[in-house]
This record gives structure tokens, C-alpha cells and sequence, in this order.
């Protein structure tokens, strides 16, 4: 009596796996434009952030207003990633107090990513997502800006807000002194190439195409993605 219950369990189990393995189906690219934007890194310019919500009314749409916001301090605009400027303050080793930008890229609460992998090429050639990719998915944790400000100076503290940012998905990886572009690559083919699932429950393909691009927009970074799927 045992051994035949024991049979029937694996069977269940093993229709179980089956029916499991049969409920996703890989996510194929549908009909979006790819968007490129340039943000400001001026922290003056750019001081709440920059929100970007990749599915909005008007996805389809080469370039629309809906995509992204810089935004206010107590904006309502709903985004799935932030572009988010601050300045970190550092002392040499004479003693002098110095100070500089620390663009990073944070998600929304809610919000999955996972690094596919790197370059422009790999962007391109995303079509197509896979189960894998999905189970990679990971929320992060917000960052606590306010805990790592020094009132005196107004600036935030370098060594332990880099901390916490490396703990982030994106954070400030994409960053020139930060990413590593070995000798005969160029940035756009070392740059990480992110899927995220939005608030929505879609996907978009996402990349910092160029941290300073040239000129007239080297204070700004260059982003670039593409909806997959609703």
C-alpha cells in the first residue's frame, strides 16, 4: 500500500514539474521604437531627480513627454528607474575637504532588474526573454540619502554612500572612473545591459549608452531602452 502511494505521489509531482515548465512562455519583442535620452548631471538642473517610466499611454511613440520627468520634491510622477544626482564630499590626504557629483541610477520600489549582460550589440540583439532571465529579477533597497548628509558641509559622505550604492543593481556602475573600458573596447560595448520589469508587470530592456557623450552634451549621460513587453 505504501509503494503504491509512493508511485502515485511521483506521478503528481511529476505532472506538477511538467505543467510548471509548460506555464511560462518566452517573452518575444513587440512592436516599440528604442528611446534615447540625454539627462542633466548638474545637480542644480537635475536636483530631485529624473524619473523614467518606461510604459506609459504613449510607449509606442518615438518620443513622448510621458517618458520621462526631472522632477520636484514632492512630485507624483510615477517612474520605474530615477536618475539621481548628489554631491559627495571627500577628504585628500592633506587634509583638504573636496566635493563632487555622484550620478547614480536607482528603482523604483517594486521594481525588478537584472544585468543580461554588456554592450550595445547585446541591446540590439535582446529580442527575446527567457525564464532564466526572469528568475534573475531582483527588487533593491532603498537608499536612505538623508543618513549620509553631513549638515555642516550640506554634501554627502563619498566612502560610505559608495557603499550602500554598490549595493544596488544599477547604482553607479556606468560611471567614467568607475566602469572599466579595457584598451581597443569602446564605452557603449562594456556598458551593462539591464532588464527590468516595471510597476506595471512589463519589460523593458534598459543601458547607459554613454556617461559623457561629446559635445554639446558632455554634462549630460546618454540612457537608452526598449519596451518588450506590456
Amino acid at each position: 500500500m505504501m509503494k503504491q502511494i509512493l508511485f502515485i505521489f511521483s506521478v503528481l509531482v511529476l505532472f506538477s514539474s511538467c505543467d510548471s515548465d509548460e506555464d511560462f512562455k518566452e517573452i518575444v519583442l513587440g512592436d516599440y521604437p528604442v528611446k534615447e535620452y540625454y539627462l542633466e548631471r548638474d545637480p542644480k538642473v537635475n536636483v530631485w531627480g529624473a524619473g523614467l517610466d518606461f510604459i506609459n499611454d504613449e510607449c509606442k511613440a518615438t518620443e513622448t513627454s510621458l517618458d520621462y520627468k526631472y522632477m520636484t520634491q514632492d512630485d507624483a510622477f510615477t517612474y520605474d528607474i530615477q536618475f539621481y544626482i548628489v554631491k559627495t564630499y571627500y577628504y585628500d590626504d592633506k587634509g583638504d575637504l573636496h566635493n563632487q557629483g555622484c550620478p547614480t541610477i536607482l528603482l523604483a520600489p517594486g521594481v525588478k532588474a537584472y544585468k543580461v549582460g554588456e554592450g550595445i550589440e547585446l541591446f540590439n540583439s535582446l529580442t527575446t526573454i527567457t525564464e532564466d532571465m526572469v528568475n534573475e529579477l531582483a527588487t533593491e533597497s532603498e537608499i536612505d540619502f538623508a543618513s549620509y548628509k553631513d549638515e555642516t558641509t550640506g554634501f554627502y559622505e563619498q566612502e560610505a554612500l559608495y557603499a550602500a550604492l554598490d549595493n544596488c543593481i544599477i547604482g553607479q556602475t556606468f560611471r567614467s572612473g568607475i566602469l572599466e573600458v579595457p584598451e581597443g573596447k569602446t564605452e557603449e560595448e562594456v556598458q551593462a545591459v539591464y532588464l527590468v520589469q516595471t510597476l506595471e508587470g512589463g519589460y523593458a530592456k534598459f543601458m547607459v549608452r554613454a556617461f559623457k557623450p561629446a559635445k554639446p552634451n558632455e554634462k549630460k549621460t546618454l540612457v537608452r531602452w526598449q519596451v518588450i513587453s506590456e
